[in-house]
């Protein structure tokens, strides 16, 4: 099996690497930044994605059996200060990897069955869903979506561009709406990072005891990134059926619950002081999924905790602030 990752020097990209190669799959990992290290086997190919030629000849060398297309503009925050090149990334970048992709000769079979040779995975976010109810939780992925931030925009137009695309020109294409994820190694521009950073940093006494946040009210869905990945793998290899998958734990964390857990960790008191320069133009107060699908149609399910996960984001600052 040979697979195409796009965005691998990315935070779960790089997680999405291992996964594959650790389960057999000859990776070729792609991106516009060149990657620190890459394991063992992993071949790196440089490409932009928003130019179309590039990745046309790109996808045509590799001939892969899989593309887990990962690539995106992936801050909502940022997409409200950004929000051409979050388009510009997230759309356009995904048009140019599916047009790639129907260029192949053995990809798109006009009137007949799905080949089977190429499949793509699109890598969507929960985001896309918005607003809604409390008493809606939790979201299936016939929820009605009502994006909030460019972000979301650029993420719900990428999904049914991609859908668009399996079901006009008979690509196999699935696609994922992904809630909330971490592990170490992801920036600090994202919360959970952030307060295990901040906490980390002021145990091990390189900073003063305040902890600066936006808003602690709102309630998401986190899993384990390498439950992510593993589940992007499944659904690439196992889904029968095109369409959204959501990949979620099924069961929200509120911010503050997640501040108190470092808080706790830290061992010391803090002040805790609200930012508003971290604070979203628009922001979504809960965001719960439901994974059902995903767990019987590929056999996936959770193997990392919320608190196993918390502890490690936690001791990887740690160690990162004692080596200062």
């Amino acid at each position: 099996m040979r697979s195409l990752v796009t965005g691998a020097s990315g935070f779960a990209g790089a997680y999405l690497v291992k996964e594959l190669a650790a389960a057999g799959h000859e990776v070729i990992a792609t991106d516009v930044v060149e990657p620190s290290a890459v394991p063992g086997g992993v071949v790196h190919r440089g490409c932009d994605l928003l130019d179309g030629g590039a990745v046309r000849a790109l996808v045509a060398d590799v001939r892969p059996d899989y593309i887990f297309h990962l690539a995106a503009q992936s801050s909502a925050a940022r997409s409200f200060e950004e929000p051409r090149p979050t388009l510009e990334t997230n759309v356009f970048g995904t048009l140019n990897v599916l047009e790639s992709v129907r260029s192949l000769p053995y990809a798109c079979p006009g009137a007949k069955t799905r080949s089977g040779k190429v499949r793509v995975l699109s890598v969507g976010s929960s985001e896309e869903y918005g607003r809604r109810p409390r008493g809606a939780m939790p979201l299936g992925e016939g929820s009605p979506i009502e994006p909030v931030s460019p972000y979301a925009v650029s993420k719900a137009a990428q999904t049914m561009l991609a859908l668009q695309y399996e079901r006009s020109f008979e690509i196999d294409v699935v696609a994922t709406r992904s809630f909330g994820h971490t592990g170490p190694g992801q920036p600090v521009r994202f919360v959970l990072p952030s307060f295990a950073r901040q906490c980390a940093e002021i145990r091990a006494g390189k900073r003063e005891p305040v902890v600066n946040v936006g808003n602690l009210e709102v309630v998401r869905d986190y899993l384990d990134v390498r439950d992510v990945v593993r589940a992007y793998r499944l659904i690439a290899e196992e889904a029968s059926e095109p369409g959204v998958y959501n990949v979620c734990s099924g069961k929200g964390i509120g911010l503050r619950d997640a501040l108190d857990f470092f808080v706790r960790a830290c061992g010391v008191p803090v002040r805790i002081v609200e930012d508003p320069s971290l604070a979203r133009p628009a922001d979504i107060p809960v965001l719960v999924g439901d994974n059902t699908r995903l767990r019987l149609s590929c056999g996936w399910k959770q193997e990392h905790s919320t608190e196993a996960m918390l502890g490690g984001l936690f001791e990887y600052w740690e160690r990162l602030a004692r080596e200062k």
